[in-house]
């Protein structure tokens, strides 16, 4: 009697234990996925060029999720491109069913220095196994645009003002952040061997230059006022500041004529 109970036992044991190898293995069959896609550019890669074509390529044959043949025109309404703010990325798409690529064309050049994000959704397709594929999704930075302009200033009063107020300062605002060229730090103090003005005679103006960072602008005043009448031209140096890229800055003038009052 106790023998057939220990047998018993041990027989359901071993029927417990094969039920849980059997869910095991279908929960793993269920979960593995023979699904094998490369993304090119990469997930996560930098520096892609801004005339950069999207390529997934697939390990095996595949076909549509309704069995049909996948054709470039089907490919339009699968495969996902976004920017950055999820706005959507025109594009055209090639189906190459020897590679078993999709090559992903946007409509002109991506925007350099900007994130783009491409999406396959899950189940739009199927392997041969008849297995729908998952979601793959890979986003990639492009290229930061060049910068090889000089830093140029937008001086006012203009080139060949006339009628200038007595009171009015000259301004040097620039469009981008600029520094002086030696690596020191660009301030009020250090910006005085920046800018000449003369008067007419060609005679130097005393003045002052005071600089604010966050308008990246350069004020002149004269000690006084203008003098009546006169012309006067305002000179920048070249060679004396450089952007974030390094470029330096050249030579600007602007000259200009005083009022009555």
């Amino acid at each position: 009697m106790v023998r057939m109970s220990a047998r018993r036992l041990w027989m359901q044991w071993i029927a417990v234990l094969g039920m849980l190898l059997a869910f095991s293995q279908a929960a793993w069959a269920k979960d593995a996925s023979n699904w094998k896609i490369s993304v090119s550019p990469t997930d996560k890669a930098t520096e892609v060029a801004a005339d950069a074509v999207i390529t997934l390529t697939f390990s095996g044959t595949v076909r549509l999720a309704n069995s049909r043949d996948i054709t470039d025109k089907s490919l339009l309404s699968i495969v996902q491109l976004g920017d950055e703010k999820k706005k959507k990325v025109p594009f055209t798409a090639k189906w190459n069913k020897t590679a078993r690529s999709i090559v992903i064309d946007p409509v002109g050049n991506l925007e350099a220095g900007k994130a783009y994000r491409v999406t396959l959704p899950a189940k739009k397709l199927k392997d041969a196994r008849g297995e729908l594929n998952p979601e793959l999704s890979a986003a990639f930075t492009t290229k930061k645009p060049v910068d090889n302009i000089a830093p140029q200033a937008i001086i006012l009063p203009g080139h060949g003002a006339k009628q200038v107020k007595l009171e009015e300062k000259v301004t040097l605002q620039f469009a981008e952040e600029v520094t002086l060229a030696s690596g020191g730090a660009l301030s009020s103090k250090t910006a005085a061997g920046l800018v000449r003005l003369t008067d007419e005679k060609g005679q130097a103006v005393p003045h002052t230059v005071t600089w604010n960072k966050s308008k990246r602008m350069l004020s002149i005043k004269p000690k006084g006022k203008w003098q009546p009448h006169t012309s006067y031209q305002v000179s920048l140096a070249g060679g004396l500041l450089q952007d974030q890229a390094g470029n330096v800055n050249k030579s600007q003038w602007s000259s200009f004529t005083s009022g009555a009052k």
